[in-house]
């Protein structure tokens, strides 16, 4: 959906940060030594204590590059790279659009796309 709003509103480069509730999530963590995201899946209500990301730019595609960290029930907390949030009750995301634009470029020594 953020991606979405992005390109309907014609941000390229910015950043956010938010909070809220959500129904299901999905959460990602890189491991370096493997090069590779290792993700959890959450089917739960829970609280979004905080979003923080950037928009930038790769190549032609827009990427929304966003981390957060949540809670349960029990009030147990966790983070991580979010591959994918469906909301709840609410969330409410304040965006401040760049003048310039932010890049992202493969690094092979850490195998993912960074900023440059």
């Amino acid at each position: 959906m953020l991606k979405k709003f992005c390109q309907e509103e014609k941000i390229d480069s910015g950043f956010f940060y938010g909070l809220g509730a959500c129904k299901s999530l999905k959460l990602s963590f890189y491991d370096l030594r493997l090069k590779k995201y290792i993700e959890k899946e959450f089917n739960q209500d829970l609280e979004i204590a905080n979003l923080v990301g950037n928009i930038s730019q790769s190549g032609e595609e827009l990427v929304v590059h966003m981390h957060g960290t949540f809670s349960d029930k029990e009030f147990k907390t966790f983070a991580g790279h979010v591959v994918a949030v469906e909301v709840g009750v609410t969330c409410e995301i304040f965006v401040t659009k760049f003048n310039h634009f932010v890049v992202r470029k493969f690094n092979p020594e850490v195998g993912i796309k960074v900023l440059d």
